[in-house]
């Protein structure tokens, strides 16, 4: 389950107001630390050595569409998609992704949200968004 909380990466996660998005089928969630070579002319055996640095989180998803107010498409994409008063807010959410052993919570930047309305098909949303802060991980 995919939850949001229309907030900038300041907020307290206990202040914020949890929807579903609802109705998504599938979702993609990636962690990357970004590295540093140390690689020096001691390294043992000519190895090359490294260190992290950044970490990174990354999440996609799609779903179908639908216009009942219970799915909170509508609400989402019109968060993501309008300039706020605050610039600097543009496109912030905060995301909770709940699996059947863990949550995962933090701030989040959406990145891209894109429709699709083919002639003969069902009418289709897409997301990505990137971490803007720390995402945590809570075992349940």
């Amino acid at each position: 389950m995919v939850e949001f909380a229309i907030a900038p990466e300041t907020a307290l996660v206990g202040s914020l107001v949890w929807k579903t998005l609802g109705m998504m089928r599938s979702k993609s969630l990636s962690d990357k630390w970004e590295t540093f070579d140390t690689t020096a002319d001691d390294s043992p055996d000519f190895t090359k050595t490294s260190q992290v640095s950044f970490k990174s989180v990354s999440f996609s998803g799609d779903g179908v569409t639908y216009t009942e107010d219970s799915y909170n498409q509508d609400e989402f994409s019109s968060a993501v998609c309008s300039i706020p008063l605050i610039k600097a807010n543009a496109a912030k959410v905060w995301l909770r992704i709940s699996k059947a052993n863990k949550v995962r919570t933090g701030p989040f930047i959406v990145t891209e949200w894109s429709e699709e309305d083919p002639y003969d098909g069902a009418c289709t949303w897409s997301i990505s968004a990137e971490s803007n802060g720390a995402v945590t991980v809570t075992l349940i």
